[in-house]
């Protein structure tokens, strides 16, 4: 017979005398000194993991199976339920299985509670009303973010982004180090977004804040008046894998170097589909593939500029331009002309 605590007994609805536990070494009697630990990042919820050395999980296997016992009442799960419920007595907080704030990890063969803090997700829109600022931190290509004289020692390629003008102040109050942007897609750099915004979340990695004052935070993102914030509101990472998952149709405002005649318009104003291989200016950093992408509408505001709504992936500036016969065809090639896109405007992203 096994030699096991009054615990394991209990648990695996065995009788005998209570012994020195050959299975869980009398945790249960050390679980009080265990969770005498202090943590000081602000939380609403939690739940708890159990790292269990190979060989306890091994013993335990061999025992229910000897003994032919129930194998859901393993000393994992018991351990989580104990620890659960006295952590739930300790701080005064709920018990969260899906997104929890916090994760108190047990690691029982080092006997010590190791917490991990999950990431804060805040949701919104953006607008970015000047062209040249990217979405996110580009890095330099050449030093990868150390700084070298290619970028004149500051890491990265672009004085500012979406992504840093919106994360120092999120950051601040979360009074968090490191964020990570999620956007719907990315404009060009030298593109505006317009209309009612881009889609964005922020994932913040260990957030020692997370109640928020989020209209304060927008409203102090929105005195940068190089972008704009709207709808600010918490998010998690599931819709962090829905925005990168969609396929958002867009439309933007295209301004061309030459005007279209109504002549060149009426060959166009039905375009709808083309191939298009990867074009040139994306192909290191892009596989070099054609794909098959639609045109749902061209409109024409006024003499040079067009309105296109498209599918999420076409590359509109080579849309016009043809790029060297990758895409195929192009507008250039439809009306007979070395057509040239001299800026370009998103103003929706179609995904409501």
């Amino acid at each position: 017979m096994y030699k096991l605590c009054r615990s394991c007994l209990k648990r695996l609805g065995l009788q005998g005398n209570p012994e020195k536990c050959e299975l869980c070494g009398n945790i249960f009697e050390k679980i009080d000194d265990l969770l005498n630990i202090t943590y000081d990042v602000e939380f609403s919820n939690f739940n708890v993991g159990v790292k269990l050395d190979p060989e306890t999980l091994e013993n335990e296997k061999k025992i229910i199976g000897e003994l032919n016992l129930p194998g859901e009442k393993t000393l994992k799960r018991e351990l989580l339920s104990v620890l659960r419920k006295k952590l739930k007595e300790k701080f005064n907080k709920e018990i969260e299985m899906e997104d929890p704030d916090v994760i108190f990890i047990f690691d029982l063969k080092k006997f010590k509670v190791i917490p991990e803090n999950n990431s804060l997700y805040i949701k919104g829109r953006y607008n970015k009303y000047v062209r040249d600022i990217p979405q996110t931190k580009w890095y330099c290509r050449k030093c990868r973010g150390k700084g070298c004289s290619y970028c004149n020692f500051k890491g990265k390629m672009y004085e500012t982004s979406v992504e840093e003008i919106i994360g120092e102040v999120i950051l601040k109050y979360t009074k968090a180090e490191e964020e990570k942007f999620h956007g719907a897609g990315r404009e060009d750099i030298d593109a505006r977004m317009l209309g009612d915004g881009r889609p964005f979340v922020i994932e913040v990695q260990k957030p020692k804040v997370r109640r928020l004052d989020l209209k304060k935070m927008q409203s102090e993102i929105n005195n940068d008046n190089r972008i704009k914030v709207s709808e600010l509101e918490y998010s998690n990472k599931r819709e962090v894998i829905k925005l990168k998952k969609g396929k958002f149709k867009k439309t933007y405002l295209v301004y061309l170097d030459q005007d279209i005649s109504d002549e060149d318009f009426a060959k166009i104003k039905d375009f709808r589909e083309i191939n298009q291989r990867t074009p040139k200016r994306v192909q290191h950093r892009r596989a070099d593939k054609i794909r098959i992408r639609k045109i749902y509408k061209v409109e024409r505001e006024n003499s040079n500029c067009l309105k296109i709504c498209c599918e999420s992936g076409l590359y509109v500036k080579e849309l016009i331009t043809g790029d060297d016969g990758r895409t195929v065809p192009s507008v250039s090639s439809i009306v007979q002309k070395d057509l040239e896109c001299i800026a370009l405007d998103v103003i929706k992203i179609h995904d409501r």
